[in-house]
């Protein structure tokens, strides 16, 4: 059985090792005791950087001790260095690179290798809250780019306390720019959504009706097959969603005109993606978006964006007095926590809320 994707020690060298790329590596770091340096060897392996410090290859006793001193045999090793923002940030994109989505990786890498490209120097415990939260302060950023990049920032020194190769995030008690909710703004009226299906050629019609129908986020509409779909049950599984790192299934649930409008798609396209663009290839983000805009222009309405007829579904779903733990498992959350902070627009339905006060008194 192959080792685990972790140092360990070898005790007939006394010396730390970790298996990369299918090859037992030695770490060059000497002593059991210094299992927390081997663990920042081996990030830094991991990360494409050279090893460093090597230990020599005998261990050189210190002789300079008076003899009078009864002292048992110390032994030098050489040292080690601290370690640098870029190595954190470096080990952070490694195994970032392992585990997120391509664009997830794109946005961690612009706004890291940025930061890394100023401060990389400078070693990870003497990195101070202002000094990340100065960096972030540039102004062509919003508040939303700033707490996004200094979110980033925050868990790449998690990730780098949690591998051990640094003892404590210094990152504790940053302060991110407080960001208010654009859900209220972006949402997609009925009235809207009639305007802008007017306005769309008929393969983008049909994904903005499977988006105003079903409340699903885009990247799920664009990624489904016809064997994704249960007729009998009147569902849709999504295989690649947010959640399925915590083993939960993001099940799409039809209505009758859902249904119909994937049938439709199914019996024209019995293989591969049934939301199609222009050219006959699957949705990509950049292409949806391109496409609201246009239709928004189209339309005459302010800008637009996919992710509003999500904002809107939700909305409706809770004035028309549908449970908020129902609306989140529609939605695909795993809570109610992220419904409740950016869905529930009900300040934006008077008349429930008007009715609402009624009842009160």
């Amino acid at each position: 059985m192959p080792r685990r994707a972790k140092p360990w020690f070898r005790s007939a060298e006394n010396v730390w090792y970790a298996t990369h790329n299918g090859r037992q590596v030695c770490l060059g770091i000497r002593g059991q005791q210094n299992e927390a340096a081997a663990w920042r060897a081996w990030e830094l392996l991991r990360s494409g950087q050279p090893l460093h410090p090597t230990f020599p290859p005998d261990p050189v006793p210190i002789t300079h001790l008076p003899a009078s001193v009864a002292t048992p045999p110390v032994w030098q090793s050489a040292p080690v260095p601290a370690v640098t923002v870029q190595a954190v940030i470096d080990a952070f994109l490694a195994d970032a690179a392992e585990r997120v989505k391509p664009d997830t990786l794109s946005v961690y890498r612009l706004f890291l290798n940025g930061f890394a490209d100023k401060h990389g120097t400078v070693a990870a415990a003497s990195l101070t809250c202002p000094l990340a939260e100065s960096y972030s302060r540039k102004p062509k950023w919003n508040d939303s780019t700033r707490s996004v990049f200094l979110a980033t920032v925050v868990r790449a020194f998690y990730h780098a306390e949690r591998s051990r190769i640094i003892d404590r995030t210094p990152l504790v008690g940053l302060r991110k720019p407080h960001i208010a909710s654009r859900a209220a703004d972006s949402m997609v009226t009925a009235e809207q959504h009639t305007k802008l299906a007017a306005a769309s050629p008929p393969y983008f019609r049909q994904f903005l009706e499977m988006l105003h129908l079903t409340g699903c986020r885009p990247a799920e509409a664009a990624q489904l097959t016809a064997t994704d779909l249960d007729w009998d049950a009147g569902t849709a599984t999504v295989r690649q969603h947010k959640t399925m790192r915590k083993g939960k299934r993001r099940v799409l649930y039809l209505p009758p005109a859902a249904v119909t409008l994937l049938r439709e798609l199914a019996a024209q396209r019995p293989t591969g993606t049934l939301f199609r663009n222009r050219i006959g290839k699957p949705w990509t983000r950049a292409a949806i978006g391109m496409a609201m805009r246009k239709a928004s222009r189209e339309a005459r309405l302010p800008s637009k964006i996919a992710y509003g007829y999500r904002h809107a579904f939700a909305t409706d779903a809770l004035a028309a007095g549908v449970p908020d733990a129902h609306v989140a498992e529609l939605l695909g959350h795993s809570s109610t926590a992220m419904l409740h902070k950016h869905y529930s627009h009900l300040s934006t339905r008077v008349k429930v809320l008007t009715d609402a006060v009624r009842v009160v008194r």
